[in-house]
Parts: C-alpha cells; sequence; structure tokens
C-alpha cells in the first residue's frame, strides 16, 4: 500500500509529495484530530482493525493536507471575458475625502493630452504720437484787414479835405463842384489810396504783434510813401509822357507845396497812429494765446504718453 504526505512545509509553493509504505506510517505524525485515534492507541492494538484505522488516520491527513496547499478551483471554473472585467484603479486612502471608505476604488481618469508649454510673447513696440507743437499765431492777417480799414478812411479823408480846397480856395461853389467830382475820377486821387493801403499793410506785416509804438514811429513811412505817390499820380493825370523833359520838370517844382500833397502826407501819417493802437491791442491778445498754447504743450511733454481709452 503507498500513500503520498505533503512535503516540508504544507501551503508552501512547489511542494513535492514522495511515496509512504506501510512500514514507515508509524513514524508519520497524523495532523492532529479530537475524534481521530492516536498513533499510539493505533500502535496498541493488533490486526486488520488496527490497520483500517491506521490507513483511515493517513487518509484524513491527506485530505486536509490537500485542501490547505490546492488553490481555490472554485473561482477558476469559468473563463472571463477581459471586455467585461472592470478597470479600475487604487486610490490611497491619503487621498480620499474624509469620511470616505478605506479602501475605495475609483474609475482612473483617462490621461490628459500632451501639455505644451506657453510660447514667450515677443515685445511689441508701441508707438505712441507725440503731442503736436502749437503753431505761433500772427497778427499780419488782422493788421492786413485794419489797414483796408484804414484805407477807406484814409479816402474820404482826403476827399473831404479835397473837397475843401476846390470850393473854397480853387474856385467858385458852381465850378467846385465839377472839379472836385473830376478830381476824384483822375490818378491824383486814386494812386495816393492805393499806395496807402501798400504801406499800411507792409508796416502791419512788419510790426506783426510789435507794440504800438512802432506804428506811431514808422507811419511816418507810410506818410511820406503817400506823398511821393500823390506826385506820381498828378505826373499820370497831365500826362506827363506828353511833356518835354523841362516841362515835366517845372511841373514837378509847382508840386512839392501843393496843398493836396501836403494833405495827403498828414492823412497817411495820422492813421496808421490811430488805428496803430487797435492793432496792436489785438498782437497783445495773439501773443499770450501763443505764450498759453506753448505752455500746455511743455506740460503735456513733461507729463509723457498716457493711456487713451476708447
Amino acid at each position: 500500500m503507498s500513500s503520498t504526505t505533503p512535503g516540508s512545509e504544507p501551503g508552501g509553493t512547489g511542494d513535492a509529495e514522495r511515496p509512504v509504505d506501510d512500514d514507515t506510517v508509524a513514524d508519520v505524525e497524523p495532523v492532529s484530530d479530537p475524534g481521530a485515534p492516536t498513533a499510539a492507541s493505533v500502535d496498541s492494538g493488533d490486526g486488520p482493525d488496527a490497520t483500517a484505522r491506521l490507513d483511515a488516520a493517513v487518509e484524513r491527513a491527506k485530505a486536509e493536507a490537500a485542501a490547505s496547499d490546492s488553490p481555490d478551483t472554485d473561482a477558476y471554473s469559468e473563463p472571463v471575458a477581459a471586455d467585461a472585467v472592470r478597470r479600475e484603479a487604487y486610490v490611497p486612502s491619503a487621498t480620499m475625502a474624509p469620511g470616505a471608505a478605506a479602501g475605495a476604488a475609483t474609475l482612473a481618469e483617462e490621461p490628459a493630452g500632451p501639455t505644451v508649454a506657453p510660447q514667450p510673447v515677443a515685445p511689441q513696440t508701441i508707438y505712441v504720437q507725440a503731442p503736436t507743437p502749437p503753431k505761433r499765431r500772427g497778427n499780419r492777417g488782422f493788421g492786413a484787414l485794419v489797414a483796408l480799414i484804414g484805407t477807406v478812411v484814409f479816402a474820404l479823408v482826403y476827399a473831404g479835405v479835397a473837397y475843401l480846397l476846390v470850393t473854397w480856395y480853387g474856385a467858385a461853389r458852381g465850378d467846385g463842384v465839377q472839379v472836385f467830382t473830376e478830381f476824384l475820377a483822375r490818378p491824383v486821387f486814386w494812386v495816393p489810396v492805393v499806395a496807402f493801403f501798400i504801406g499800411f499793410a507792409l508796416l502791419a506785416a512788419i510790426v506783426n504783434r510789435g507794440a504800438w509804438w512802432y506804428y506811431a514811429v514808422f507811419g511816418l513811412l507810410v506818410g511820406v510813401f503817400v506823398y511821393f505817390a500823390y506826385l506820381g499820380g498828378s505826373l499820370l493825370t497831365v500826362e506827363a509822357w506828353t511833356l518835354t523833359a523841362d516841362e515835366a520838370g517845372d511841373f514837378i517844382a509847382q508840386r512839392w507845396l501843393d496843398p493836396f500833397a501836403i494833405a495827403a502826407f498828414i492823412i497817411a501819417r495820422e492813421i496808421p497812429i490811430w488805428l496803430g493802437g487797435w492793432t496792436a491791442a489785438h498782437g497783445r491778445t495773439v501773443t499770450e494765446r501763443n505764450r498759453l498754447a506753448r505752455e500746455a504743450y511743455d506740460r503735456e511733454l513733461a507729463a509723457g504718453p498716457q493711456a487713451q481709452r476708447y
């Protein structure tokens, strides 16, 4: 009769079994069983009953050893499909929320896509428009307007003085009106008027925003210019190109102290003085405006570029 016993250690992996003879059964120490007879009780008996009890004891020992060494075959009785297995990832208890059961498993999240590092932003150049410097305003336009007004005044005053000279000193009352009418239509009247406008406008353009005393002093030049313009207008009136050189010289010699020439000089001298004060006052206003505009521009430059909201 032969039987097998477990290896060196029950339940160990890779246990080897070896044959056992009846003669060595007495040397085997069976697994303790409360209901089974011990080796001493078996050895004490004789005959077939004692051998049968020994065999029964050996079989029970083998069954218990096989039950403790063999794996549970019920778990592998049927194969399980791979897609039916629920994939779960173990989450350590340290990462679980308070109050959660220890050893709970959560579904593993799918790995996120590759993380792209942010690219460095290239520096951008921002152009800020510099403030436009203020334009210095002049007084020449206003001076030309005043010169035009002064020309109208000069023409009226010059015509009035000429009427007095013609009617009271040159001719009778009846003939004086006709002579005055002819005087107004001749170059001897219009040439000094045009010359006054040119002279006063040039003076206003040169003085610009200057003070009043410029007009008071240099208005004399306007009077001189009008005086010689009267002499030229007289030559045009008598058609000097039809005269000989001696006749033209005698005519100019008689005109140096002509009352009309002197009246034109005085009127042309006085009007720039009176109207020049008006022009100079406007020039001071323009100068003040230019100063304020320049100060505002300097403050804006000192403040630097400012952010603008749209």
